[in-house]
């Protein structure tokens, strides 16, 4: 859309950078970063699937999204990403209630409890990589014929431990790792069906377990270029850009919001 001196109009553009009338699904939705794409995209106009291992939780943030003065809606789906059955039973959910699916955010995952990688039992390794890395196999190879029918968006939660190595996160660095790689594969394997695949490697992120970690009491504000600490906001409105037609000529990238370079040592607080 165009004003008659072919400068495009601020309707045009706000059209572009908004996910309004698209069905998404976002694993790992009931806190953190999850929920708070679910929120952003409802509050734009998106039917979200919501979905994590906990039915309760999960449930409790449909609940609140449908109730809020929202033009999106939400659909609760518990769903564990390590099984292939339960994710299968996802994709179906969707389908059925949807008729189909234009974005896919990957973000459920876990650090699992760390240590040196010597002393990480194989059940520990495995645990991670499952979560992290084989889940988004997993979901997006279940929702791949829906997504190529029609063209869509996938964005992929990694993380900067997956750029730098981070000692006594070795599972979790190489999972995360893996998940950048994977966006690219995919990227150039289905850009042909008009399908985008990004990610976000979010740096330090006021999430509740960092929070804890870092024994903050609450969520930055957003202000100052110079925090180390980010907002699941700030992630949310990253991944909604890349989920827009705003990002039409962006694909097989990652993009790092992580405040000033650093190396992804604890900052202080």
């Amino acid at each position: 859309m165009a004003d008659e001196s072919g400068i495009r109009t601020r309707e045009s553009i706000r059209e572009l950078s908004s996910v309004a009338g698209e069905t998404a699904v976002v694993t790992g939705a009931s806190s953190g970063i999850g929920r708070a794409v679910a929120e952003t995209f409802v509050a734009d106009g998106a039917d979200v699937v919501v979905c994590s291992r906990t039915r309760d939780d999960v449930e409790s943030v449909a609940e609140e999204l449908n109730g809020a003065d929202v033009p999106g809606s939400a659909l609760a789906v518990e769903c564990d990403v390590t099984d292939r059955d339960s994710v299968a039973a996802l994709a179906e959910a969707t389908v059925e209630e949807f008729g189909g699916v234009d974005l896919l955010v990957n973000n459920a995952g876990g650090a699992g409890s760390g240590g040196p990688l010597h002393e990480v039992e194989s059940d520990g390794w495995d645990g991670v990589v499952d979560v992290n890395l084989t889940g988004v196999y997993n979901v997006t190879t279940a929702f791949s014929d829906a997504l190529r029918e029609d063209g869509g968006a996938v964005v992929n939660t990694a993380s900067m431990a997956g750029r730098y190595g981070v000692a006594g996160m070795g599972p979790y660095s190489a999972a995360k790792a893996g998940v950048s790689a994977l966006t690219r594969t995919l990227a150039a394997e289905w850009a042909g069906d008009d399908v985008r695949v990004n990610a976000v490697e979010p740096g330090f992120v006021a999430t509740p377990p960092v929070r804890e970690q870092l024994g903050l009491e609450e969520v930055p504000e957003r202000e100052g270029a110079d925090r180390e600490v980010g907002r699941p906001d700030e992630i949310a409105d990253a991944i909604r850009f890349l989920a827009s037609d705003a990002a039409s000529f962006v694909t097989g990238q990652t993009i790092a919001p992580t405040g000033p370079p650093h190396t992804f040592e604890p900052p202080e607080v």
